[in-house]
């Protein structure tokens, strides 16, 4: 394969912010808290009538803008989504339209939130190849609307927001190394939206109401995500040759701030080789690591040459890493991505709340989705750094 690197990285959240003190007011909760077990202070909430497709097209024009290139040069978008606009079509399509991009082909990837990494990576194999010269990968997110925000272990976890890369061919030694990916469908119970399937449509004789939301097994999540996060940065330093001693940072998925320091000592590295703003915008999902990336190289963590390492875990359960040299980023393309992620603190009546009783949802009203959604955030684990009360 030709070598490949990313030429233009945008990122975007809604202005929408929901704090812990928010949180407080509508469940049983705390700053304090959320903080604790999470490290999270804020996130980011969709207006009503903003889709996943709608966040991945701002973060995608930011990602086209700094590559220099229109949506008419897209020849791929791959969008990596857990919380798509409907069950299909694919929400890329979707975007493809709204963007723009009438000369690209267009297809989702569903590893919830490993679905950058591995999107990535899908991207990378078809980037500089004969008829794809650009290929832009993106990771979008709307998980507000499909939680129980009921549900204090898991509600307060997640915000909205996308991010995105476009792709091309680079020169030698530069770019994207590698990446290495894994899955265990034997845990795909322990992360999950149990009904809107064919499994268990929405009506069905063996739906029952909360079934349309995620649910999680929080001793397991904490389990893997802890062991899963380094096996996938030793895996692909050892495909690529490389050491830990060559990385210049990691950026993980922003699941719980506890999960990233277990990982980071179980590869015996400082937290200033890695990258966090899930204090900022909680666990944002498929897009939590192109987000992150954006902000670590404004904030001038990382610069050309750097050896970083993009690592992810989630439903499936799925996990992978990649590995790439740093291209120049556009020093004018800082000022642009800041002006996407400004904020606005809400009042509670304008926030979204699906439903106001968990138990009185109407069948009719009910959301059907299709796909397994989760997360690897801060859950109720009887012990250690995670444990509820």
């Amino acid at each position: 394969m030709p070598p490949v690197g990313i030429v233009g990285l945008g990122a975007y959240v809604p202005p929408k912010v929901m704090t812990n003190e928010d949180w407080a007011e509508l469940i049983d909760t705390s700053d304090d808290w959320i903080t604790t077990k999470t490290g999270m202070k804020e996130r980011r909430i969709a207006a009503d009538d903003v889709c996943t497709s709608d966040l991945a097209v701002n973060a995608c024009r930011q990602a086209l803008e700094e590559a220099g290139i229109g949506p008419e040069d897209v020849d791929l978008l791959i969008l990596a989504t857990s919380s798509p606009d409907v069950p299909l079509s694919s929400t890329a399509g979707i975007t493809q339209h709204k963007l723009g991009c009438t000369n690209a082909a267009a297809f989702d990837v569903n590893a919830v939130c490993a679905g950058w990494v591995h999107a990535l990576d899908i991207g990378g194999r078809f980037a500089g190849t004969p008829g794809y010269d650009n290929v832009l990968v993106v990771g979008a997110e709307v998980y507000s609307r499909i939680l129980n925000w009921e549900d204090r272990t898991t509600c307060v976890l997640f915000g909205d927001g996308a991010g995105a890369a476009v792709l091309q061919q680079v020169d030698e030694g530069r770019g994207l190394l590698g990446s290495w990916m894994m899955s265990d469908g034997a845990g795909a119970g322990v992360i999950e939206i149990p009904a809107g399937g064919v499994r268990k449509p929405i009506p069905s004789s063996g739906f029952e109401d909360g079934d349309q939301y995620f649910h999680m097994d929080g001793r397991a999540v904490w389990d893997f995500a802890t062991e899963a996060f380094p096996q996938a940065v030793k895996a692909v330093l050892e495909r690529i040759d490389y050491s830990l001693e060559d990385v210049s940072m990691i950026i993980p998925h922003q699941a719980n701030i506890n999960i990233i320091k277990t990982g980071m000592e179980k590869l015996g590295l400082p937290m200033e080789k890695t990258f966090t703003n899930l204090h900022k915008y909680g666990n944002t999902a498929g897009a939590s690591v192109p987000i992150a990336m954006r902000e670590a190289i404004e904030e001038g963590l990382i610069t050309e040459g750097d050896l970083v390492i993009t690592v992810a875990f989630g439903g499936g359960l799925a996990w992978g890493a990649n590995a790439f040299i740093l291209l120049i980023i556009n020093p004018e393309a800082s000022k642009f991505q800041r002006r996407h992620r400004k904020s606005e603190y809400c009042h509670l009546d304008s926030v979204r709340k699906p439903y106001q009783s968990h138990q009185s949802i109407p069948t009719a009203h009910v959301r059907s989705t299709l796909h397994l959604v989760v997360d690897l955030a801060s859950v109720d684990l009887p012990q250690g750094p995670l444990g509820t009360d």
